[in-house]
């Protein structure tokens, strides 16, 4: 297995055809018939310095499954890509903040 690669997996959740979307490591035809399996979870954003709102219900939903066995006719898409790590210094709404010095604003 190679660990720069990911899947970017979507599929139709419940009959109402809501989408979830999951990064994953590993994707495979599952031990039950009809269904693949996805494993090894991938969440980029840990330390939580910017919401992603696709990736943060996901955390909250598959944080701690193992595996995940989905009906083939519910995927969506399967997109394999390389996972590049996210650069959040070139954000261009991010910036460094320095600590206030209470000399400089007047406070005694």
């Amino acid at each position: 297995m190679n660990d720069e690669l990911i899947y970017r997996v979507r599929f139709k959740e419940n009959e109402k055809g809501d989408v979830a979307q999951v990064l994953v490591r590993n994707i495979e035809a599952s031990d039950i018939p009809g269904l693949i399996c996805m494993s090894e979870f991938v969440f980029k954003d840990t330390v939580k310095k910017i919401i992603l709102p696709e990736e943060d219900a996901a955390s909250k939903r598959f944080r701690k499954t193992e595996s995940l066995h989905v009906p083939y006719h519910s995927i969506v898409y399967v997109e394999k890509l390389y996972d590049e790590p996210t650069d959040l210094k070139h954000l261009p709404f991010l910036r460094q903040t320095e600590p206030h010095d209470s000399e400089n604003i007047g406070l005694d």
